[in-house]
């Protein structure tokens, strides 16, 4: 008569202590603390120089002309200065890569190899930015006809304001970019062609006005500069070059008094300021 008392005693016990650990062992929602104290993500904010445009800290400098162009190759957007497609200058010896290009161009398709003494010319007209090398490349092509063949092969109408003369081919910056971009693609399918984008990529100490040391030296860079001192107008300076996606012409005009070496400065800060706006 005792025992019954007993057992439900215990079996009461029991429960409880098997109720007390399924509460202990309840699980907790997961992520419950984290919703609470997440602190929200912050976006990361991609530089685009192409929609923002860049503040280049030389423009409008007294007694400076002044235009610039930023391309990207690959999807065909730009920017740059205001009168980047619409104000024109000397090409000078910037316009040595068409030059060169035409050349093997014909030779191409012409269905010849380019001779020795014709890639000598090439490489002394680029590396080395020999007008004599140049003017000989030129009017073995006829002259002027190798600035009219642009617009049919890299879609640039390019003219000169004197006529037989390479150097006072008429570019905006715009230009400038279109064209190297232009020579770039299509060398390689010409006879010597490898050489000739070697050769871009090896100017002169003496015709290269700094970019290689902006950029870092692991970066290929492709250049052809021009500079000019006209005992009438003073000089014009162009830079040209092609990095990675991007070709990047800067063309300026300045008094005779100041020296050569001003406008490779100008070149150097313009590249500057577009290579941190793209940085960011």
């Amino acid at each position: 008569m005792l025992r019954r008392p007993l057992v439900a005693r215990c079996l009461v016990f029991l429960g409880a202590l098997l109720a007390l650990m399924g509460c202990a062992s309840a699980p907790v929602p997961v992520g419950h603390a984290e919703a609470d104290t997440a602190v929200p993500a912050v976006p990361v904010v991609t530089p685009d120089v192409f929609r923002d445009g860049v503040t280049v800290g030389r423009d409008g400098e007294d007694g400076l002309w002044l235009s610039w162009s930023l391309t990207d190759t690959t999807s065909g957007r730009r920017t740059g200065s205001s009168n980047a497609a619409t104000e024109r200058t000397n090409a000078e010896s910037a316009i040595k890569a068409w030059i060169a290009a035409d050349h093997l161009r014909v030779a191409r398709d012409a269905g010849r190899t380019v001779s020795a003494s014709e890639r000598d010319l090439i490489r002394r007209s680029v590396r080395s930015s020999d007008d004599q090398a140049a003017e000989r490349l030129y009017r073995g092509l006829g002259g002027d006809r190798v600035l009219a063949h642009l617009e049919p092969v890299c879609g640039v109408d390019v003219s000169t304001s004197r006529r037989g003369y390479w150097s006072y081919a008429q570019l905006t910056a715009v230009d400038a970019t279109r064209i190297l971009t232009c020579v770039l693609d299509r060398a390689p399918s010409y006879p010597g062609g490898a050489e000739l984008v070697a050769d871009l990529r090896n100017v002169d100490e003496s015709g290269s006005f700094g970019i290689r040391e902006l950029l870092g030296g692991d970066t290929p860079v492709a250049e052809k500069n021009g500079w000019t001192l006209h005992s009438d107008t003073g000089w014009n300076v162009n830079c040209v070059v092609a990095f990675d996606d991007y070709a990047l012409a800067v063309m300026t005009r300045f008094p005779a008094e100041r020296p050569e070496s001003y406008g490779w400065g100008v070149c150097r800060d313009v590249t500057a300021d577009v290579l941190t706006a793209m940085r960011g």
